[in-house]
């Protein structure tokens, strides 16, 4: 191993941090340090951070915001990489023929800052994610949605490095994006994606922002360290009403506690570990299912295996 992390190393121009705990890099606030975590600060470096990698078959995974994942409690023998320097791009490129204006996004650019570049233009269709916390490469690898809307619904394409190192272009219309899934070729990476937005009155975008963000204040319990809903909502159901039917709203083991506010969210009262965390899950899985014979699908992704090929969260 010691040879290996001296090939990564020996990179130019990417930052490189060795046992870097995961709970400074989630929204959970929970994770053990990992064996590396790599910051290229280009384009140039990523591509060759990546080839290392897989020349030397390290383990890997693509971190965005954390958000949507619950890391290990114990060290974790894997490279995790971030896009936040490496792929910042963010530009409107022209107008399309039906007078939609086309805007290119990194995939380390969050979408708070997506937002915060559209709204003052008048352009509309991404505001229905305002209050997430993710990086667009996330949000695409998990085709992220609201009541409002979804990222696929004003996409236009994604750009990939493959698992050979060629970069590449694939279409909207050659995606069939789902329930928080997008299905991409196995190994590759999101590098950005361009989306066709259409034009509004930047207030009125304002309005908008403003009434999501309300309302997710009054609904989400936004007070402690979280991931977001834990399940998938059932076909015709929702996943927090069932919880809360099966009697768990509240129910704590240790510091991790099911939301008082909303059954479908695991907060961190303080001093949480992914262990008390996975318990919760899993009994909230077993209520469920003996209650009301539903098994809940997770939508968190629980991390802990040797990843040889590309992750992205």
């Amino acid at each position: 191993m010691h040879e290996k992390l001296s090939a990564l190393e020996a990179l130019a121009d990417v930052e490189l941090r060795k046992d870097e705990p995961l709970a400074r890099h989630t929204t959970f606030r929970v994770g053990g340090p990992v064996r590396c975590l790599a910051r290229p600060r280009s384009q140039e470096a990523l591509f060759g951070l990546l080839g290392t990698l897989r020349q030397w078959e390290l383990p890997f995974l693509i971190l965005g915001e954390g958000s949507n994942v619950l890391a290990p409690d114990e060290p974790w023998n894997v490279v995790v990489v971030q896009l936040h320097l490496a792929c910042k791009d963010l530009a409107a490129t022209g107008r399309n023929d039906s007078g939609r204006c086309a805007v290119f996004a990194g995939a380390g650019t969050t979408l708070r800052e997506l937002l915060s570049y559209c709204v003052p233009k008048g352009l509309q269709g991404i505001e229905c994610l305002a209050g997430v916390p993710a990086t667009v490469g996330g949000a695409l690898f998990m085709n992220a949605s609201t009541a409002w809307g979804s990222i696929s619904d004003h996409l236009a394409y994604i750009e990939v490095l493959d698992a050979r190192g060629d970069k590449g272009m694939i279409l909207r219309r050659d995606l069939r994006p789902g329930y928080r899934t997008m299905p991409l070729p196995q190994n590759c990476v999101i590098l950005g994606a361009g989306f066709e937005l259409e034009s509004c009155a930047p207030e009125l975008l304002k309005e908008r922002i403003e009434t999501i963000l309300e309302k997710r204040r009054r609904t989400q319990p936004l007070r402690y360290p979280c991931a977001g809903s834990v399940f998938k909502n059932p076909e015709g159901q929702f996943a927090g009403a069932l919880v809360e039917k099966a009697g768990l709203k509240g129910y704590r083991i240790g510091d991790a506690q099911i939301s008082e506010k909303h059954a479908n969210w695991i907060v961190n009262r303080g001093k949480a570990t992914a262990r008390d965390i996975i318990e919760l899950v899993e009994k909230a899985e077993n209520e469920v299912y003996g209650t009301f014979g539903v098994r809940l699908e997770r939508e968190i992704r629980i991390l802990g295996q040797l990843y040889r090929s590309p992750a992205l969260c």
